[in-house]
């Protein structure tokens, strides 16, 4: 599978999980865990992936690099929600 497939499934498999589960957590139903679990996962498979798309990016300068990585780290849920919608394109885009 080829790594932009892995980063918008694991981005969309971690957001819904995670909603999902955190909204069976708070109807107090007894099998959100492993919901949770999978959201997570799915959620730190995609930082992971996306700090090194853009640690290895030749298109932004390492200030930028700098910046999206502690982002992801403090913020992970917003930034990766920015990085998906907005900075991917312009950050794994091929030189012309």
């Amino acid at each position: 599978m080829k790594k932009d497939t892995v980063i918008k499934v694991s981005f969309f498999l971690g957001l819904v999980f995670t909603m999902v589960g955190a909204m069976l957590k708070i109807l107090h139903e007894p099998n959100s865990n492993p919901f949770l679990i999978i959201g997570i996962i799915a959620s730190i498979i995609y930082i992971g992936l996306a700090i090194y798309e853009i640690r290895t990016s030749t298109q932004i300068d390492r200030t930028e690099k700098t910046m999206w990585t502690v982002a992801f780290i403090f913020m992970s849920g917003l930034t990766g929600l920015i990085y998906f919608v907005m900075g991917r394109k312009r950050i794994v885009s091929k030189p012309v």
